[in-house]
């Protein structure tokens, strides 16, 4: 049984914007990669750019394993570090499949005003991924884990900078652009954060 039409279209959009980027792509091209009417995109989406959004704000398979991996809090220290640990390897991840999908809008002025408009509709953008990560580390500050002073939010700003970063570094420059291996950079950055 083939997947219903909305998944199907949200599959070949991130394929193809993969692969063209957002200024050279139609809506026509995504509906028939995706056997889709076209018109089911605007009705699901509002267009190519509500899909971008769809895709980077809930839709993209790296940023549910991103969620999946933020389990649930305890009382024991050495199970944060270790959630944050993981959760960086898949931000990390999430981060490097966004950036080809961004990069043609950022690129174009036109196109990234409407792009920033559609996320300001939708109350989306790169903030929802501090706002998890606050709640997240906000659950771990109510076990006692995290002092009650600690600042959840500046934490998470720069846990989510921090793989962002390392992300981007690994595809802009290389994966070793940055000393150290890939897992110890994001054990670094949760030993800074909870040392």
């Amino acid at each position: 049984m083939a997947p219903p039409a909305r998944q199907r279209i949200l599959d070949a959009a991130a394929r193809l914007l993969r692969e063209k980027g957002i200024a050279r792509l139609t809506t026509r091209e995504i509906a028939l990669a995706a056997d889709a009417a076209e018109g089911s995109i605007t009705k699901n989406f509002g267009g190519k750019l509500g899909l971008l959004t769809a895709l980077l704000s809930s839709e993209l398979p790296e940023l549910a394993a991103w969620h999946a991996a933020l389990t649930p809090p305890t009382a024991r220290r050495e199970d944060l570090r270790a959630a944050l640990i993981t959760v960086g390897d898949r931000a990390i991840d999430y981060y490097a499949a966004s950036l080809p999908l961004i990069a043609s809008a950022v690129a174009d002025a036109t196109l990234f005003d409407a792009y920033r408009a559609t996320n300001t509709a939708q109350d989306t953008g790169p903030q929802l991924a501090v706002e998890t990560m606050t709640t997240y580390l906000a659950g771990w500050q109510s076990t006692g884990v995290l002092t009650h002073d600690a600042d959840v939010w500046a934490m998470a700003l720069m846990f989510c900078g921090a793989a962002q970063l390392q992300a981007w570094t690994q595809q802009l420059a290389s994966a070793h652009a940055l000393p150290g291996d890939r897992n110890a950079r994001i054990q670094a950055v949760v030993d800074t954060l909870i040392p």
